[in-house]
């Protein structure tokens, strides 16, 4: 399933943010249509822990990456 990921600053590992149901989506004409639009953050950035190194890092939205399946 594709997703959303961000990468730790500290142990440079990516990690999922959120999966992408592109099922759900709609279907236009456009090719990039189905592209979901990126999760909403906070202003100031939000605040989230790496699964793996437990390193606590604010991202901001426009760090969020899209990976395909």
């Amino acid at each position: 399933m594709a997703r959303w990921v961000l990468g730790c600053p500290n142990c440079k590992q990516d990690f999922t943010h959120s999966e992408i149901d592109l099922e759900s989506q709609s279907s236009f004409h456009d090719p990039f249509a189905w592209l979901a639009e990126k999760p909403k953050f906070p202003t100031a950035g939000l605040q989230l822990e790496c699964p793996s190194c437990r390193a606590v890092s604010v991202y901001k939205r426009t760090e969020l990456i899209y990976r395909p399946d």
